[in-house]
């Protein structure tokens, strides 16, 4: 029968039953120092998800390619594995080289190091690599001595860092040459970010006896001061219950009743944790959701 102009014959499953159905014929062709155990499944899991941060960028040379960023609040034994798996998909999306650089935000005696792979027989059937950076190792005067003024909220996670520091950085934001809204958004970032490092607590009370860094604070989108500073401790603690409460609704809503373990790390996670738990609650995994709670 002749087939119509344009098509071919569909012979590829045809093909994939013959070649299973001689599966040790066929491993005497392809791989004959391998013995087959069993068929698994051919479909692949289709997971969303969404990298830190993906750059266009370009050598001294001239040669284009991605720099992928993966920012983490504690130690991930699965990074490896999830940079791999990133790289992969952005490869087969713009099909430009990769770099990858995981950043830790907050002290920890071992994080996973590079590259990750896969051994098998004496040799690797994956390899990956990336870089590792540790801020809390980095003089904050590498930001603060730059031009670049969003950088500034990073001194609160880089070495050496103290209340002092924290409000010696507030105090060259608010003299900066920005928008109030600017500068009360960096003010504020600057407050978040140390409580990865500080008692946010002593934070607050260091700030707040400058005027014009504490209206900055109270402006500031990302966080807002308790207007009765005898109730400070307690509307943080309220805040921070009900956000703790809004995190386990979203992750049962997914994953059904949590373990133990899960809800013991929830009781006892800071706001930025919780917050990065929430942003990717609709398309993380459990396995995510427990490295985020250091399990």
């Amino acid at each position: 029968r002749k087939q119509p102009p344009g098509t071919r014959p569909d012979y590829d499953q045809a093909l994939k039953r013959l070649l299973t159905r001689a599966h040790d014929g066929f491993l005497a062709l392809v791989a004959p120092d391998l013995g087959w155990r069993g068929e698994r499944s051919t479909e692949l899991p289709a997971v969303a998800r969404r990298a830190d941060l993906v750059w266009e960028v370009e050598t001294p040379e001239g040669e284009r390619g991605l720099l992928h960023v993966e920012l983490q609040t504690a130690p991930d034994h699965e990074i490896g594995e999830r940079v791999a798996e990133y790289k992969l998909r952005l490869w087969r999306r713009d099909h430009l080289p990769i770099q990858s650089v995981v950043v830790f935000l907050r002290p920890a005696d071992a994080v996973p190091q590079p590259p990750f792979v896969i051994p098998w027989r004496q040799r690797f059937s994956l390899w990956s690599d990336f870089e590792i950076v540790k801020l809390w190792e980095i003089p904050a005067e590498r930001v603060l001595d730059g031009p670049h003024y969003d950088l500034w909220p990073l001194a609160a996670l880089m070495a050496d860092v103290t209340v002092e520091r924290v409000v010696a950085v507030a105090e060259r934001i608010a003299a900066a040459p920005l928008l109030p809204a600017e500068r009360s958004e960096l003010t504020g970032l600057l407050v978040v970010l140390s409580e990865l490092r500080l008692r946010q607590r002593n934070v607050l009370e260091a700030l707040r006896s400058n005027p014009m860094i504490d209206e900055l604070v109270r402006q500031s989108g990302l966080f807002a001061l308790a207007k009765d500073e005898g109730k400070l401790e307690g509307k943080l603690e309220g805040k921070l219950e009900g956000e703790r409460s809004m995190v386990q609704v979203m992750l049962e809503g997914r994953f059904g009743a949590l373990s133990a373990d899960v809800l013991a790390a929830l009781n006892v996670a800071d706001e930025v944790i919780l917050k990065l738990i929430a942003q990717h609650a609709a398309v993380d995994t459990l396995e995510d959701v427990r490295a985020q709670l250091g399990l």
